[in-house]
C-alpha cells in the first residue's frame, strides 16, 4: 500500500526537461521479481523503454524477438548464470552490451571473475546509470550525459523512488 502510495507521488513530480536522446531500449533480466520490477522503475525514470525476462533462456529468447541497446542481468539465476548467458548473447551480438549485476560482487571479485560489466548490488540509482553509461561506451561524453541525467531529475522524485527501493531492500540509497 505504502508503495502504491509512493508511485503515485513520484508521478505527481513531473519529468524536467530530458534529453530524450538518452532514453535507450533495455533488456532486464532477474529471477527475483521484485529485483526486475526495482530495476525497470529506475530505468524508468530516465524514460528507457524495460523488457523484462525472468531467466536465461526466456531472455535469450526475448532477445532474439527485438533489438536492445542494452541487456542488464542479474548474475546467479537458476537454468543459466548471467555470465553464461552473456556468453551466448556475445556469440550472436558480438557487441551487444551487457551489464551483470549481483548481490556477490566481493565473492566474485576474490575469484578473479570481475570485469568493467559488473555492478555490485545494492546500487543507487546514480550508480545504475554511471554503469549504464559505461556500458555504452559514450567516451568522452559519458560525464556529460551521466550529469545531464542527474540535473534533469527532479530531487524529490529520485528521493521518492529510492525510499521505495530501500523499503523493499534491494538497493542502496542515493
Amino acid at each position: 500500500m505504502a508503495g502504491n502510495l509512493a508511485l503515485k507521488m513520484l508521478y505527481r513530480f513531473p519529468m524536467t526537461e530530458h534529453n530524450h536522446l538518452c532514453a535507450r531500449r533495455i533488456l532486464v533480466v532477474d529471477d527475483d521479481q521484485a529485483a526486475r520490477e526495482s530495476i525497470g522503475l529506475l530505468l524508468g525514470v530516465d524514460q528507457h523503454t524495460v523488457v523484462e525476462a525472468g531467466d536465461g533462456p526466456e531472455a535469450l529468447e526475448r532477445f532474439r524477438e527485438g533489438r536492445y541497446d542494452l541487456v542488464i542481468t542479474d548474475y546467479l539465476m537458476p537454468e543459466m548464470r548471467g555470465d553464461q548467458l552473456t556468453a551466448t548473447i556475445k556469440s550472436l551480438a558480438p557487441t551487444q552490451p551487457v551489464l551483470i549485476v549481483t548481490g556477490y560482487f566481493e565473492k566474485l571479485a576474490a575469484e578473479g571473475q570481475m570485469s568493467d560489466a559488473v555492478l555490485g548490488k545494492p546500487f543507487s540509482l546514480q550508480e545504475l546509470r554511471r554503469a549504464i553509461v559505461r556500458q555504452l561506451g559514450d567516451g568522452d561524453a559519458s560525464a556529460d550525459t551521466a550529469h545531464l541525467w542527474i540535473r534533469n531529475r527532479a530531487a524529490k522524485k529520485t528521493k521518492v523512488l529510492n525510499d521505495i527501493l530501500e523499503q523493499r531492500g534491494l538497493f542502496a540509497g542515493a
